[in-house]
């Protein structure tokens, strides 16, 4: 294709001040969307290293004791172990539900009655994509109103002033003609979203593999939105239907149907409220209280290898087996809320491309590392690390057997697993190649549409 044409559009382009205004402002949201992802990140990473240099301190005044002698199993289990969420690849990209569900999370083994998804749950991602001003956000719903600044008047206004009969009196094809315009047109907009991608990619552990793929999801979602404003232009007889054609897009793709796909699947599977699963523990904890010294014969009976010599009440055993009897009745109750959310993930999953902003902030989200899917896999390995402790602590804490050097070295410690490349990058793959597939679409409409005879000059 000859550059010329590029040229002379870009420099038509760097003539209008509409134009340059529209640059500008989303220059300065993806500077203050990154400032603030920026901002959150050192705030968690600041509370997130005073949290490691506690324990590090506790762990080590607890070697030196250990060093005097062994000590009691109540007073180390007592004390807690911290399991901490390694920082998010991409912290800059994407907030996501980082401010929601904090990176740590203490394990007490006398407070394991109030599980740890009840203090900050999951949410549904829809709910997100209109939250906290960050990159993601700015991405996802100012450059399209960048973009159609920059577009809506692609065909309609030349059509409008007569000028359109004679950009095509040269010979080039409409379709050919249009699309030259419309991504000569888009380029600075989507050079400045790619470029501050990937400049945030720079901060934090960053991720090559993620932050390629993030650059991809952008241009695919600007690519939509240039192939919409090029379909509505080929459709519209002026450039103010072609404007307010594009400004009804906008709102229904990136408000209602989000808001409505949003309140479908909260509707097809509600969550239990935090209040009943808060309820639901504090009631079992309070009939477990009563019922201690049941509880405790009643263990006793199912494990005897465990008995202490006398069957003299110990309160540090009774309350493991308080603990034991919450569990049990709030794990249906929790049990509900997981499998309710993970079902509303599911359909957000299956609906996404109605509209691309979702499939969009979906696959940031994904990439960032603040998504559903790696918070869920933390959630679901702290569990896992609870049971571990429990395992632990509790034969020694029946017994009465003292806590060693050798014991404190086998004491287990939590490690984040992090999903394999293969997983990831599937979903933000899929989002990225279903929004180009929309983009395709529309392309492929207005092609057809110009090349029939009511698109006649």
């Amino acid at each position: 294709m000859d550059l010329h044409p590029w040229k002379l559009e870009l420099r038509l382009l760097w003539r209008e001040r509409g134009a340059w205004v529209a640059l500008v402002l989303l220059a300065a949201a993806l500077l203050y969307g990154a400032w603030n992802g920026l901002a959150l990140a050192r705030q968690q990473e600041q509370l997130t290293r005073g949290l490691r240099e506690q324990q590090t301190g506790f762990e080590d005044a607890l070697r030196g004791a250990l060093a005097r002698g062994p000590l009691d199993p109540r007073e180390v289990a007592g004390a807690g172990a911290v399991a901490f969420l390694p920082p998010a690849p991409l912290p800059l990209l994407a907030t996501g539900q980082a401010d929601l569900v904090p990176g740590y999370d203490v394990v007490n083994l006398w407070r394991l009655e109030t599980p740890a998804a009840t203090q900050a749950g999951l949410e549904n991602p829809a709910h997100l994509l209109a939250g906290r001003f960050d990159l993601a956000f700015v991405l996802v719903w100012l450059l399209p109103l960048c973009l159609l600044a920059l577009l809506f008047d692609l065909l309609a206004g030349e059509r409008e002033s007569g000028t359109l009969r004679m950009a095509l009196a040269q010979g080039v094809a409409p379709a050919r003609w249009l699309a030259r315009r419309a991504l000569a047109r888009a380029l600075p907009a989507l050079v400045l979203a790619c470029g501050a991608t990937w400049l945030a990619g720079s901060f934090g552990p960053g991720d090559p593999a993620r932050l390629a793929l993030a650059v991809l999801v952008v241009l695919a979602y600007g690519l939509f939105w240039t192939a919409l404003a090029a379909a509505v232009n080929a459709v519209a007889r002026s450039a103010a239907g072609a404007a307010m054609g594009l400004g009804v897009a906008w709102v229904v793709l990136v408000l209602v149907l989000p808001t409505l796909l949003n309140v479908v699947v909260e509707a097809v599977h509600p969550t239990p409220s935090r209040p009943e699963l808060l309820a639901a523990a504090r009631r079992a904890a309070g009939e477990a209280e009563q019922r201690g010294g049941e509880l405790m014969r009643s263990f006793y009976r199912d494990h005897p290898e465990l008995a202490p010599a006398t069957l003299q009440a110990d309160l540090a055993a009774q309350l493991l087996a308080v603990q034991s009897e919450v569990a049990r009745a709030v794990d249906p109750v929790q049990r509900r809320h997981e499998e309710q959310l993970e079902r509303q993930q599911a359909d957000v999953a299956r609906w996404r491309f109605l509209s691309p902003a979702i499939a969009a902030h979906e696959a940031f989200t994904d990439l960032a590392g603040t998504g559903f899917a790696r918070l869920s896999a933390y959630r679901a390995q702290l569990e896992g690390f609870e049971d571990e402790l429990v395992d632990f602590y509790a034969p020694r804490i029946h017994r009465g057997a003292p806590v060693t050097q050798d014991d404190f070295l086998a004491v287990p410690r939590f490690t984040f697993r992090e999903e394999p490349l293969a997983a990831w990058a599937l979903r933000a793959g899929a989002g990225a190649l279903g929004v180009v597939l929309l983009a395709g679409a529309l392309a492929l409409f207005t092609a057809g549409r110009l090349r029939s005879a009511a698109c006649a000059l």
